[in-house]
């Protein structure tokens, strides 16, 4: 457990980095902003208290929150860094950090090359990477090993994260996390060992009704090209992972790629080839699913709201060709 601090208080909401500098305890937490990263939180509440201070963040906004975590002191409290994985250049904001302070413990499953590691290790504390488990599970192994309730929650999270849907519990959970909205309250109760009861149920039961729409609406605007791989293209209205599947289990794709009105994408394909295309739009994730952006203007950002058009899709398409 932390060592605690005195809190200071306002009259005005804190900003990021005044919850970071009056932080009740010693561990920051910086990690995704889905199921994985709500089951992650948790595997951290279980060792460290509920105390800590969380940082959700998109893969895109990786390098910013670092960015805020290094201009605080750290003190030699600990950051936990977890189901973020290697972006360009980002060593330099985990140098910044280490400068300020903190100790770094980085726990990810993303892929990693040996060059990528060398370059953080310096860095850090420690640096675990394991493909082979979800980012909870990871935790898990790590922090709570031969807790049962701890390792129940890592495997119904990995169930999800990880595409084996053996578990139906875990596609509740992660219909649930499709919105930041219901974070918090996925990483409370996994924090207690609550996996699904009546109030993640009634949730998922209204949500399903929104989800159903929006796959159609999808599957309505997609375009097939078909090239080394037939890929669909098709704008997103949430719901990225279950319209990949739908998708693929209507139209047999190989790759599927969900385009949101900002530019952003999230891909999913049976080669194992989806970080490799997506760390060429300034992004990443696992050899069969990503995201990244195509970096919309306000042309495209129109064009989408108004006719549902996929900008970029040649750039895309000759990307993917490559792999």
């Amino acid at each position: 457990m932390g060592i605690f601090r005195k809190k200071k208080t306002s009259g005005k909401k804190p900003t990021l980095q005044e919850k970071i500098v009056n932080r009740t305890a010693n561990v920051v937490h910086l990690t995704h902003n889905d199921l994985d990263a709500a089951g992650s939180d948790a595997v951290c509440r279980m060792v460290f208290g509920d105390e800590i201070v969380t940082l959700f963040s998109s893969v895109n906004r990786f390098e910013w929150f670092l960015a805020q975590v290094s201009g605080c002191n750290g003190k030699g409290d600990t950051l936990v860094i977890s189901d973020l994985g290697y972006q360009r250049g980002i060593e330099d904001k985990v140098r910044k950090a280490h400068a300020a302070g903190w100790n770094i413990r980085w726990f990810d499953h993303h892929k990693w090359t040996e060059e990528e590691k060398q370059r953080v290790m310096p860095f850090v504390e420690s640096l675990t990477v394991d493909t082979s488990r979800c980012a909870t599970g990871v935790l898990c192994h790590a922090l709570q090993p031969n807790q049962p309730y701890a390792e129940e929650v890592a495997r119904v999270v990995c169930d999800y994260d990880l595409w084996k849907h053996e578990d139906p519990r875990s596609a509740i959970l992660g219909i649930v996390t499709s919105g930041s909205s219901n974070l918090k309250l996925i990483r409370d109760k996994l924090t207690a060992g609550i996996i699904v009861d009546s109030e993640v149920q009634q949730i998922f039961d209204r949500i399903e009704k929104e989800k159903n729409r929006c796959i159609k609406k999808s599957l309505k605007a997609a375009k097939i090209h078909q090239g080394k791989y037939k890929i669909v293209v098709m704008p997103s209205y949430g719901y990225p992972s279950e319209t990949a599947a739908e998708v693929r289990k209507i139209l047999q794709s190989e790759i599927e790629l969900l385009v949101f009105d900002n530019g952003k994408f999230s891909l999913r394909s049976v080669p194992e080839i989806s970080h490799l295309i997506a760390r060429e739009f300034s992004g990443g994730g696992h050899p069969n699913a990503s995201g990244g952006n195509l970096g919309y203007g306000w042309k495209e950002k129109m064009l989408f709201k108004l006719f549902r058009r996929v900008s970029k899709q040649k750039e895309f398409l000759a990307v993917a060709e490559k792999y």
